[in-house]
């Protein structure tokens, strides 16, 4: 909708505080997908290398594996969702903020890793490369809520450009 010419416009650095903050739904979205993610994976990974139980023939998988697997994988549509919304409304409208912009971007190389390790992970047939993508997966992955907070905390404790 047009602005009439009688009414005034916000203040630029207002307009830019506003237009880089992510809308409920982003967040819920980052939140549930994310959370739902690190979790999964966190999990999978403690019965994976921790909690694997004793079978006839040596260990076994855990009977939990497979259903964290599933979760990890039904999450990924949404978090995929969620960094689009990202890449098309938070990242171009907040490049202003300077001092956000390193942890930006690593942490958008951070996604692309995951991305291509876990696409490795799905469907690489040569074990060598799965067992780099699977260190290199679950490595990122454990960081990144680490990434999140302090872009998080960057972004509350610094005022906006002008």
């Amino acid at each position: 909708m047009p602005v009439s010419s009688d009414q005034p416009s916000p203040p630029r650095d207002e307009t830019r505080l506003q237009s880089a903050r992510l809308k409920a739904w982003q967040i819920w979205l980052l939140v549930i997908s994310g959370g739902t993610l690190w979790l999964s994976g966190a999990t999978w990974l403690i019965l994976y290398y921790f909690l694997r139980t004793k079978g006839e023939f040596g260990a076994e998988i855990h009977p939990a594996e497979p259903t964290m697997m599933d979760i990890h994988g039904a999450a990924i549509p949404l978090a995929l969702l969620a960094l689009g919304s990202l890449l098309a409304m938070h990242i171009p409208k907040g490049w202003t903020y300077r001092h956000q912009r390193r942890v930006g971007i690593v942490m958008l190389v951070c996604f692309a890793l995951l991305i291509i390790t876990g696409y490795f992970l799905s469907y690489a047939a040569d074990e060598d490369i799965r067992g780099w993508a699977s260190t290199f997966h679950w490595v990122i992955g454990l960081g990144i809520p680490a990434l999140f907070a302090l872009h998080w905390s960057n972004g509350r404790s610094r005022p906006p450009p002008i």
